[in-house]
């Protein structure tokens, strides 16, 4: 994600100090198609924080989706084709109406049963 907007905004400034209006211009288009890919939704979640307060999504730092969702949001895990023959199995976990980043190992699918553990053994402290 910030190795994309790094290299996005060295050819902006570069444009820019070289003064070529055609590269800033591409640059410029390129700076709003990165950000619309990491806030798409093509691009889930990457990180899960749980405690008492909420679940906290984290899409990334270049996201504003970001969010903090009540301790009771229902979570299910979600297996979905994937792929243009739609060919390959994936795995996500639902929390709300947010998505995660899609897995397809087994031990990844492991991982989202532990966030999804996590979430439930949080909510029954309560």
């Amino acid at each position: 994600m910030l190795f994309a907007l790094g290299l996005v905004l060295f050819f902006l400034f570069y444009s820019l100090i070289k003064k070529k209006p055609k590269h800033l211009l591409a640059s410029a288009i390129w700076l709003v198609i990165v950000l619309w890919f990491f806030n798409s939704s093509f691009f889930g979640f990457s990180t899960v924080s749980v405690s008492p307060e909420g679940i906290e999504v984290n899409y990334g730092i270049l996201s504003w989706r970001n969010d903090v969702l009540p301790i009771t949001a229902h979570w299910e895990i979600v297996t979905t084709p994937s792929g243009i023959r739609r060919l390959r199995k994936v795995h996500i976990i639902k929390i709300g109406n947010h998505e995660s980043m899609k897995v397809r190992s087994g031990n990844d699918v492991n991982f989202l049963k532990n966030i999804g553990a996590a979430i439930d053994e949080c909510r029954d402290s309560t």
